[in-house]
């Protein structure tokens, strides 16, 4: 009978498998080390990519600051400019008022009524004067009520005096002056009527 040894055939192939394990780990661990590489290649681009992106976003975004601060400091002087024209406009519209008044005054008083003393505080008119009757008085204040320039008229007091044996009554009236209806242009009424 023959016999065969066959250990070292198992011997070389189990060096062969041992190689072979050896090999597929190496190869394994390879992989991986080029994967991570190629991982961290790829991170790293996309992080420099972002980085440029954070930078040029950041300078945008001091420039659009920039740009806001303008348009801030320009809508401030817009409002300071608004605000002077109403001023401006407040004055122009009120800069004949006391001369209006006045003018009404001497076109609506009686011949028999004269006037001692005005006030104005902000529209609301004191009147103090004296006349030679209550019938005097009676039809300045119908005048002073048909007044558009004047509005809630009152007669605060009337009292009879005597001035050198002449008998005379002194008087005090409050009123309101009404601001008259802006005068439109003449083709704005057809404007409102359409």
């Amino acid at each position: 009978m023959i016999r065969i040894n066959l250990l070292p055939h198992r011997e070389a192939k189990r060096q062969r498998q041992i190689l072979q394990h050896i090999a597929a780990a190496v190869a394994v661990l390879g992989l991986a080390v080029a994967l991570s590489i190629g991982l961290h290649v790829i991170y790293s681009s996309m992080l420099s990519g972002l980085q440029d992106e954070e930078a040029r976003l950041i300078e945008e975004n001091r420039k659009v600051r920039e740009v806001l601060g303008k348009i801030e400091h320009l809508d401030k002087l817009r409002t300071d400019v608004e605000n002077k024209l109403d001023v401006v406009g407040n004055l122009q519209k009120g800069r004949f008022r006391s001369l209006n008044t006045l003018v009404s005054f001497s076109m609506d008083i009686p011949g028999n009524v004269w006037l001692t003393d005005i006030k104005d505080e902000n529209g609301n008119l004191s009147i103090s004067g004296i006349a030679e009757s209550n019938r005097a008085v009676a039809r300045f204040l119908r005048l002073l009520e048909r007044s558009e320039l004047f509005d809630d008229v009152r007669l605060v007091d009337i009292e009879r005096k005597d001035i050198d044996g002449v008998p005379i009554r002194t008087f005090n009236i409050n009123l309101k002056r009404v601001d008259p209806p802006e005068q439109q242009e003449p083709g704005a009424e057809e404007e409102n009527k359409a």
